[in-house]
């Protein structure tokens, strides 16, 4: 049995092993902040943008080396623009790259043009452009480029990471950002519905707004997602057309006050929840989500203007439902108080209760006078009787005592 020559080894090799995707179609302008051009998306590359090396103006994602754009030098020609490595070779228009790092690279690419696609479909009047750090050329990416929306002096910058990024690079690109493009610059940060690493599921709760009811989706937030939301940027999630934008929740227990009664049947209203919006407070123990469309962000400033009307809602049902709630202990407590008796002055006043014994009050005895015999210098014989003139009997204590006691 004959062996396979040497050649026909190293093709049956070379078919085997991944080759790196052709990146041709993306470069990095250094010249205009580091905008991803991407020739499928921009017709009118071939006459806006010029050909040539342009002293390294145009880096390659992957490699970061320096490209030649190599256009069309008639629109009737049927060359098709490309970007082409500055280097000789049987194919230069193919990246050295290792292969895992350009498949990553195309990867990442293809989510944020994706995300590029959909805004603008949603966004008509914005301008969208897809960037990254120049620097970064060559490096591999912690997260994809990032999306930014103009629309006037209004500016949007769009993160959506799409594997998971460790506290430093989420403090780093946060403050990145606000270094960039200034305070009052939106930041926000798209996660996928669908990463079971960026959306920890909690249940569903729901919800009463305007009188009608409604069911919201509930999240633990990772710590990366509370320190984005604690650094003033906009978490949210992307699903289909819409995004799910958070407000805090966390349980609450009303403490009673004076003339509330929580007990009996009102106690099963003592519990309830509150809410924190439009960002959720550090202290919130899951994060409630409002679907929201694309169109959103349309609104100034692009903030997500009817997600907040909602939330606004859902705060001032929270404050009606504890008033009614308070309400119904104040009803409770009234029921259950004792009436006090009030006495006029024509009710009789009680008798004592007959198992009760009282002492008869003795009154006092009179004082004894002292004689006129006991006196010194007196006599002490007695003096003659002088008859009363009337014939009524004098009254004295001696008779009255005998009376009263019978």
């Amino acid at each position: 049995m004959s062996r396979p020559s040497t050649r026909t080894r190293t093709a049956a090799s070379t078919l085997s092993r991944p080759r790196p995707p052709r990146l041709s179609n993306y470069a990095i302008d250094t010249a205009d902040h580091g905008r991803i051009i991407d020739l499928h998306r921009e017709a009118d590359a071939p006459t806006r943008l010029p050909r040539g090396k342009k002293g390294g103006r145009y880096r390659c994602c992957a490699c970061g080396k320096s490209l030649i754009f190599a256009a069309p030098a008639t629109t009737g020609s049927g060359f098709t623009a490309r970007f082409r490595h500055d280097a000789g070779g049987a194919d230069p228009d193919r990246c050295k790259a290792p292969a895992a790092l350009a498949a990553s690279i195309q990867t990442d690419l293809t989510l944020a043009f994706d995300l590029h696609d959909r805004l603008a479909q949603a966004l008509p009047a914005t301008t969208i452009r897809v960037e990254i750090d120049p620097a970064l050329a060559g490096a591999e990416w912690n997260l994809p480029p990032a999306v930014i929306l103009r629309r006037g002096r209004h500016l949007a910058v769009i993160d959506r990471p799409r594997r998971l990024v460790n506290h430093r690079t989420t403090q780093a690109r946060l403050q990145a950002v606000r270094a960039a493009h200034g305070e009052h610059a939106a930041h926000w940060w798209f996660y996928d519905r669908d990463d079971k690493h960026a959306f920890d599921y909690a249940g569903t709760h729901t919800v009463r707004i305007s009188g009608e009811h409604a069911v919201h989706d509930k999240i633990r937030p990772t710590p990366d997602q509370r320190l984005i939301n604690a650094f003033g940027a906009q978490v949210c999630w992307l699903a289909a057309e819409k995004i799910l934008i958070p407000y805090g929740g966390r349980p609450v227990t009303h403490p009673a006050r004076d003339g509330e009664d929580w007990s009996g049947d009102t106690a099963r209203w003592l519990n309830d929840w509150t809410i924190s919006q439009p960002h959720p407070a550090p202290d919130a123990a899951w994060w409630g989500l409002v679907p929201t469309p694309l169109t959103a962000l349309a609104q100034p400033a692009f903030r997500p203007v009817p997600a907040h009307r909602i939330m606004a809602a859902l705060a001032a049902s929270q404050r009606g439902r504890e008033e009614h709630r308070r309400a119904l202990a104040r009803t409770a407590y009234d029921r259950c108080r004792p009436v006090p008796v009030q006495l006029t002055l024509d009710a009789a006043l009680p008798t004592a209760p007959a198992c009760e014994e009282t002492t008869p009050v003795l009154p006092a005895a009179p004082v004894p006078v002292p004689s006129p015999a006991s006196e010194p210098g007196h006599s002490t014989e007695p003096l003659p009787r002088v008859p009363s003139r009337s014939t009524k009997a004098r009254w004295s204590w001696r008779r009255f005592l005998p009376r009263r006691w019978r």
